[in-house]
Formats: C-alpha cells, sequence, structure tokens
C-alpha cells in the first residue's frame, strides 16, 4: 500500500488546520493559555522533571513512550474495528466513518495541542525571538518526529476503502513494517532532543 498518498495528504491537510486552529484559539479565547500552560506543565514538564533523577535513558524512554502513543493507537484502533464481532454487524458505511474519524481527529488534535497551541503561548510568553528559538531548537528532531507520527496515523485512513475485513488485516499486517520503522525512528528522534538538552 502506498505509504505517501491521498491518506497521507489528507492527514497533513488535518494537522495544518488544527495548527492553524490552536494558534488562533489561544490567541482569541479567554483563558485559554492557561489551559495549555496547565497542560504542557502537567503532560511534559512535570513528568519529564520526575524522571529525571533517574538519568538520562529514563527521560529518552519517556519521550519516546509519549510519542509513540498515537502511533500504535493508529495500528491497534483499525485492529479493533476489524476484529471485533460488532451486533449488528458494521456497514461498510460505518467502517469507512469510524476509520476516516479516527485518523482526521487525531492529527488535528496533534497539531492543535502539539504545535499551534504551543508556539502560540510561546509567542505570547517570549514574543517572536521565543518562537523562533523553539523552532530552531526543534529544527533536527521536531519535523522527523511529526512526520513519523503523522505517516502512522494516516494508517486507519488508508483501510477505510477496503470493505473486506480480511483484505484490510492483509494490508495492515504488511504495514507493520511502516510501524517498526516510525517506532525506531521515534526512539532516535527521543535520543536527539534529550542529547540536546530540549
Amino acid at each position: 500500500m502506498r505509504i505517501i498518498g491521498r491518506a497521507f495528504g489528507i492527514t497533513l491537510g488535518c494537522f495544518l488546520l488544527g495548527t492553524a486552529a490552536g494558534v488562533l484559539a489561544v490567541f482569541v479565547l479567554p483563558g485559554f493559555r492557561d489551559l495549555v500552560l496547565g497542560l504542557i506543565q502537567a503532560r511534559v514538564l512535570a513528568p519529564i522533571r520526575a524522571v529525571s533523577a533517574f538519568g538520562r535513558l529514563a527521560v529518552i524512554l519517556l519521550v519516546f513512550a509519549n510519542n509513540s502513543i498515537p502511533v500504535m493507537l493508529s495500528f491497534l484502533y483499525p485492529f479493533l474495528i476489524t476484529k471485533v464481532r460488532w451486533t449488528p454487524p458494521l456497514t461498510f458505511r460505518q467502517r469507512r466513518y469510524l476509520l476516516t474519524a479516527f485518523t482526521a481527529i487525531t492529527s488535528f488534535m496533534i497539531g492543535f495541542f502539539s504545535l499551534g497551541a504551543a508556539l502560540a503561548v510561546e509567542w505570547l510568553s517570549a514574543g517572536a525571538n521565543g518562537v523562533l528559538f523553539l523552532l530552531s531548537s526543534a529544527s533536527v528532531h521536531g519535523p522527523l518526529e511529526f512526520a513519523l507520527v503523522l505517516v502512522c496515523v494516516a494508517e486507519p485512513l488508508r483501510l477505510a476503502g477496503f470493505a473486506d475485513d480480511s483484505t484490510s488485516m492483509r494490508m495492515l499486517r504488511d504495514d507493520l513494517k511502516l510501524l517498526l520503522f516510525s517506532i525506531l525512528g521515534l526512539f532516535v528522534s527521543a535520543s536527539i532532543e534529550v542529547a540536546l538538552g530540549l
């Protein structure tokens, strides 16, 4: 199955739309900046501080695990959609909707929180210089992480056009090489991020 194709293009589009929406939400909605700051503190900064006492490898594993969650779910979700015996059985239209919705919502939310809202909060906190520093410091691992995550998040959408469950499972098994490649790439990316002190 083609990895870079229509499904990936739609995934990237939802991601960019989410990024724009995240920026807009921070600038327009009162109090949303504080909410995003709280999420960053609770989900990123506090856990990193907690595991940093155990050494650099522990931090690498934490960053790696955090980035790997949407990747793993993107393969587990279509597996469950196909393998669970639904009552009544899912129609082709329902199945396609569930798979498409996962990719669209997940890629949108990644763009919204992980890029758009985060950059907007940094802009309000430190100005243009803060955003430029953040982008430059993440110029190596950032694009790699997003690319590896999004190419896997597109997997349910790639499978949405197959009505036959056996065909979907065969395609999913064939794409396990993509999953393995992305997991290894995310570990390398996390190692770079921690090694650079970012």
